[in-house]
């Protein structure tokens, strides 16, 4: 039996302190999720949950994901034109990022997705923190950050395609 990560620890802690069950079903999806540095989509981590605990039922995986992102534990993304994205939040991942104040157990980033190449990008939230305030301030509109994907352009696509006609576009 291979060992636990910390963040996975970490996770399974977590819901025993609320009184929550460790199922195998969640277990799964919690390893799945720490071991990659993809985003993955439930599709995927019901697919990689099946390699892992095959007899896990695919709506098993589903409600998984969905209680664990209640339970705050995991956090989800909701992509434009795509499905809803999963990663590991409640434990300090095993690259050592911590979240807002240094809070271990919280990776704290938005998702920056390309629109040519679909790529994701992660960035730390803080750096929406003036237009969170700003937007507050002026709207009473708290953003949440970490919920949705900002679109753009990446790098590398900016640099391997030609300019677009007609220039840039202008409101």
């Amino acid at each position: 039996m291979m060992r636990e990560s910390a963040a996975v620890s970490g996770a399974v802690e977590r819901l025993r302190e609320s009184g929550e069950r460790v199922t195998p079903a969640r277990r799964a999806v919690l390893e799945v999720l720490d071991e990659s540095r993809d985003h993955l989509d439930a599709e995927t981590v019901a697919a990689r949950v099946d390699a892992r605990e095959p007899g896990v039922h695919r709506a098993t995986v589903y409600r998984s994901l969905q209680s664990l992102v209640t339970l705050g534990v995991v956090a989800h993304t909701h992509v434009p034109g795509g499905p809803t994205i999963y990663h590991l939040t409640a434990s300090t991942r095993a690259d050592g990022e911590q979240g807002e104040h240094g809070q271990p157990g919280r990776h704290v980033h938005a998702h920056l997705q390309c629109t040519r190449c679909l790529r994701f990008f992660d960035m730390p939230a803080a750096w929406l923190d003036q237009v969170r305030e700003k937007t507050f301030d002026a709207m009473g509109f708290e953003i949440a950050p970490d919920h949705a994907a900002l679109l753009g352009v990446c790098a590398s696509c900016r640099q391997s395609s030609e300019p677009h006609e007609g220039g840039t576009h202008a409101h």
